[in-house]
């Protein structure tokens, strides 16, 4: 069997795609252990899998490191204003508990729902901050409402997001793979596949104004100007 070295083979395209993201890994983590700055984290990581989509970045360590500077307020605030909300559910859940029986199912499906639009919103937020210039207000509401009118894409982040934690716990040697795993390339894995969805979701919305200056992705703006057509079209009929 003959092995290509060409630095443009396949091969050698795998090797790097699995070195960007063992660095990326580790990046998010150690930028991660302080627990408040981990919106700052997603989003640096996001806007990195963007721009290497695009083949617009090519040392990843100093564009993260860069975008999660840029980023570090905005997404901070968004991070911590998750955090609340979920101690806040944790304390609901608790007292929920404790209520009428013939309530408690009600409550706890309501709180479940607000708890799984806040984490889309959230989700979408750190991944819109990392594509776009916004103020953090427009970021919020724009990452809700995308969030909402692409709800396949949404569906299969959670899935994803899900599918890999209930992966990690299934047993003693699940927990000990799965460890490893995270710590290697799991969570730029997860975040690279989050960014596909992210990805093709912001097509319908986006304009050519809206792409970075240096963006080669035509794509991106095209595929909104036929959406926009074939709208046209359906509404004629």
């Amino acid at each position: 069997m003959k092995i290509s070295f060409n630095m443009d083979s396949r091969l050698w395209r795998f090797f790097d795609y699995v070195g960007d993201l063992a660095t990326l890994n580790l990046l998010f983590i150690v930028t991660s252990i302080p627990i408040v700055t981990i919106g700052a984290s997603v989003t640096a990581m996001d806007s990195v899998f963007f721009k290497r989509k695009e083949k617009r970045t090519d040392d990843v360590k100093k564009e993260f490191m860069r975008d999660f500077k840029a980023n570090f307020k905005n997404s901070t605030i968004i991070w911590l204003i998750f955090l609340v909300f979920v101690v806040t559910c944790g304390l609901n859940f608790v007292y929920i508990s404790n209520t009428n029986p013939d309530n408690r199912n009600l409550l706890m499906t309501v709180m479940g729902a607000l708890l799984a639009v806040m984490f889309m919103t959230v989700l979408y937020s750190f991944a819109l901050q990392a594509r776009f210039d916004n103020d953090l207000l427009t970021t919020v509401a724009k990452a809700f409402v995308i969030g909402v009118m692409s709800l396949p894409y949404t569906i299969v982040i959670f899935l994803i997001l899900t599918a890999a934690v209930v992966a990690s716990i299934q047993s003693y040697a699940s927990i000990m793979a799965a460890a490893a795993i995270w710590l290697l390339i799991g969570f730029a894995l997860a975040g690279n596949l989050c960014c596909m969805m992210f990805y093709r979701a912001f097509r319908r919305f986006t304009r050519k104004e809206d792409l970075p200056e240096d963006t080669i992705d035509e794509e991106m703006y095209t595929m909104r100007e036929q959406y926009k057509e074939q709208k046209k079209l359906k509404n004629r009929r």
